[in-house]
């Protein structure tokens, strides 16, 4: 039963936002008129998420989805609602429904909405809530916009009678918008919130394509009266040399409205330098060089190598397809508008996960970074709901997403270890991926708190340690798998390939442990998976202990140097992308970098 409230909530920072209409994901039509010359879709399948009734749960059995686009086969299905489920196979039942919770907040949740924290409210007194509806519900209006990547698979006319179902084998990707440009910025426009860009023209090579007029209006700012964009000034950026990927839809008046952006020169393959060394590239890492190497409102990017490796090397590594693990630090707020975390000697930041996958960009006609984060989140005011997240809405995002506001390091790893597929029983199998699916079940279970219904960030339990568990958990697991059954290792030698790549997985399994788990056993939260959550859990005492455990994953830019050097020192390369606080100039914030 829902607690009676004793007083008015502070207003969230998303509830402000929202009174904005260009905001509002759900106001934009779906069907839109955008030349497929200078405008691409942000996905082959997208659409928004929603939660159903209480009454049609039986029918869905997951969540609804508004569908904006589709394949060209699949084509008749946008504009139209069908039900979104998982593919029926052991693995996705056994990971997701066990996922499962039933959710009744409890008195920290609710002292929570209180306070201005975004919970999934709607979810309260429901059971055996599966991973589909945590995300659909996670907002109070059904205004979370995905993309659903992997395989996909679509059934017209379903033995029940009622909606196609669609099923997919990956939780969907949140994305801030369903269309995107490539352009540059010549200048604000006579019309309010109007801004002059010009296109890029792929034939040559430059921005030599039609100018047009696109609606990006000033952002709301958050309780601390900080905007997290501004597009004040953006032509005279030093990102506007090679353009931005603008992310947006037209609205009711046919308006492309900007809700998001991307420098091009941080997410297209082409380094500013190479580093070549392990200790040269780690000494790049400390946080004097971060603040040394990039000047507020530049993006920057830097291929780190081991010892050994020749620039070219390095850089002819790299190849559409790849996949990399991504290492993402985000630091602090500061300037006249200092946040209030930042206003101490010591500032940690944050730290997360996720998968780069290198594609061909169509627009650009080039090799381009798409990264995917996957985000174990406490529940926040900003309504930031924790799971697999595109760059487009993490970072890029004008009025939710952190680029314009702070500063960003993204690592991308690309070591065989990890993104090389083993085959065993005729399935491809890699590493990255079960990084990737322990990290889903982390993600789902944060949107709920595991049933309680709001996670909150503490020393001693946060969303840094429980990223850090799921990875530490994946490795784990991967070892275990190896070790139970001598048919599984002998599928996973049968070629020499394969045989160095298991015995490269297993050393570097065993540096990841060292490094997270510094004292040698694990903790038992960690090791048997507990449900002890950022927030909440076992008393002070075996809190502390555990956590001292990990002691590294308490200080995210610690962890994340340290599993950095592991990388390299197993043979990875790494690109570096950094971002200053980019966009316009805001000269009331300044960018803080983590100090330890």
């Amino acid at each position: 039963m829902r607690r009676k409230r004793e007083r008015v909530p502070v207003e969230s920072n998303y509830a402000r936002y929202r009174a904005a209409e260009f905001n509002r994901t759900e106001d934009y039509p779906i069907a839109q008129n955008l030349d497929a010359a200078r405008y691409r879709p942000s996905g082959a399948w997208m659409g928004r998420l929603i939660l159903p009734t209480i009454q049609e749960r039986p029918l869905v059995l997951g969540a609804w989805l508004e569908v904006h686009h589709a394949p060209e086969a699949h084509r008749a299905l946008a504009g139209t609602r069908v039900r979104l489920r998982w593919m029926s196979t052991p693995d996705l039942n056994a990971r997701l429904w066990g996922a499962s919770r039933t959710v009744v907040l409890d008195e920290n949740a609710w002292e929570a909405v209180e306070k201005g924290t975004v919970v999934a409210e709607r979810l309260h007194g429901l059971t055996h809530v599966n991973p589909l509806e945590s995300l659909a519900g996670a907002h109070p209006y059904d205004d979370i916009l995905v993309r659903l990547d992997g395989p996909v698979e679509v059934d017209l006319a379903p033995r029940d009678g009622g909606p196609p179902i669609v099923t997919i084998s990956q939780m969907p990707v949140e994305i801030s918008a369903p269309f995107y440009a490539l352009v540059r910025f010549l200048g604000p426009a006579e019309a309010p919130d109007m801004y002059r860009v010009v296109h890029y023209h792929a034939a040559t090579g430059d921005f030599g394509g039609p100018e047009e007029l696109v609606y990006i209006p000033e952002v709301i700012p958050d309780m601390n009266d900080t905007r997290n964009f501004t597009v004040a000034g953006i032509e005279r950026s030093p990102c506007n040399e090679q353009g931005w990927y603008l992310y947006g839809a037209q609205d009711q008046q046919g308006r492309f409205v900007v809700r998001a952006v991307a420098a091009r020169q941080l997410l297209r393959l082409n380094p500013l330098a190479v580093v070549v060394g392990t200790g040269e590239a780690m000494d790049y890492l400390r946080p004097r060089q971060w603040r040394r190497s990039v000047a507020k409102g530049q993006a920057t990017q830097v291929l780190l190598a081991p010892d050994g490796i020749h620039p070219d090397a390095a850089r002819a590594g790299w190849g559409e397809g790849d996949q990399a693990l991504v290492i993402h630090i985000y630091g602090g707020i500061g300037g006249n508008k200092t946040e209030p975390a930042a206003r101490t000697p010591l500032y940690w930041g944050h730290v997360a996960f996720g998968v780069a996958t290198v594609i061909r960009e169509p627009l650009a006609g080039e090799l381009s970074f798409d990264i995917v984060y996957h985000q174990v989140y406490v529940h926040n005011t900003d309504g930031l709901a924790s799971g697999a997240i595109h760059y487009s809405r993490y970072s890029g995002d004008r009025q939710f997403g952190w680029a314009g506001v702070r500063p960003i390091q993204d690592l991308l790893v690309k070591i065989d270890a990890l993104s090389g597929k083993f085959t065993i029983f005729d399935a491809e199998v890699a590493a990255l991926e079960q990084i990737r699916k322990f990290l889903e079940v982390m993600e789902a279970r944060y949107r709920v708190a595991d049933g309680r219904g709001a996670t909150m960030v503490g020393a001693l339990n946060n969303c840094s340690q429980d990223s850090a568990q799921a990875l530490y958990v994946a490795v784990r697991e991967v070892g275990r798998v190896i070790g139970s059954r001598a048919d599984v290792r002998a599928e996973m030698t049968d070629t020499p390939e394969e045989a160095r790549r298991l015995a490269a997985l297993q050393s570097l399994g065993e540096e990841i442990r060292r490094v997270l788990l510094p004292w040698g056993s694990a903790r038992s939260d960690w090791e048997y998976e507990a449900a002890v959550l950022g927030g909440g859990g076992s008393g002070l005492l075996d809190a502390i202990g555990d956590a001292m455990k990990s002691w590294r994953t308490m200080l995210p830019p610690v962890m994340a140097r340290a599993l950095a050097e592991v990388f390299l020192e197993q043979g990875a390369t790494i690109y570096a992308l950094r971002t200053y606080q980019v966009g316009g100039d805001d000269p009331d914030v300044e960018p803080i970098v983590p100090n330890v």
